[in-house]
């Protein structure tokens, strides 16, 4: 399958959602990498997934404050990002299909689930971090927790694989998403295969969320990342996108 083109190609006002996930203290040379080369390029808004329980230093944490106060907008990404059990036949056929040992939340139950969102807001205030509103499971796997749940956690918006529920309108809004982390070839094949079909359905006027990953640089769809950012687009924060109850 050939690369991903953008098919609104050179016009500037593609919108477009740009994450980097997985920000820890051991990614975070690449993530500093990716939001240089993302300024470099003109765009100012990035959404920074932060993983609290990821083993953050004093040093890690100056560097994330530094992050944010550059205008980089810090979410949450879970706790630990990794699984050290997986249970049940879903969680099993997602694990080889798409998030290996990282989608946490369906290894636990629904008030497990409901501990950790708490725990991951309750991080940022209590290393002096501006509170987030968007929160995203790992793998975008939510887990056993239905937004009822969703509605009385202290985030404001969450994020699946597809599109962004807002907890204050009570809405969901479908959004269409590409990704680029394939390390091997069946995993670049089914990306590509995937961001087409998410690039068609978007159109030339709806939003595109933009997952980037620590080391999709140095992974097989590189070309392909670089050539969708070059190709333009305005940048727009999770906050600005309009929900209707």
């Amino acid at each position: 399958m050939p690369p991903l083109q953008n098919s609104d190609a050179g016009n500037s006002k593609r919108q477009l959602l740009l994450s980097i996930h997985d920000v820890m203290p051991d990614t975070l040379d690449d993530v500093e990498h990716i939001v240089s080369e993302l300024a470099d390029l003109g765009y100012g808004t990035v959404t920074l997934l932060v993983v609290p329980g990821s083993g953050w230093t004093a040093d890690s944490l100056q560097r994330l404050a530094a992050l944010s106060r550059s205008g980089a907008e810090l979410a949450g990404h879970g706790w630990r990002h990794v699984v050290d059990d997986i249970r049940g036949l879903w969680h099993r056929v997602h694990s080889l299909l798409i998030s290996r040992n990282v989608a946490e939340h369906l290894a636990l139950s629904r008030s497990q689930i409901r501990s950790l969102v708490q725990q991951c807001y309750d991080w940022f205030a209590a290393n002096h971090l501006p509170e987030p509103q968007l929160y995203v499971p790992p793998a975008w796997a939510m887990g056993r927790i239905d937004r009822h749940d969703l509605d009385q956690l202290p985030f404001s918006q969450y994020e699946t694989l597809a599109g962004i529920y807002d907890s204050d309108a009570r809405s969901f809004r479908r959004t269409a998403m590409v990704g680029f982390e394939a390390d091997t070839a069946f995993r670049a094949l089914s990306c590509r295969f995937w961001n087409r079909l998410n690039l068609r359905a978007a159109g030339t006027s709806k939003p595109i969320r933009v997952a980037i990953h620590p080391r999709d640089l140095h992974l097989l769809l590189a070309d392909d990342l670089r050539g969708f950012l070059e190709q333009g687009g305005q940048a727009l924060s999770y906050r600005g996108i309009e929900f209707h109850k």
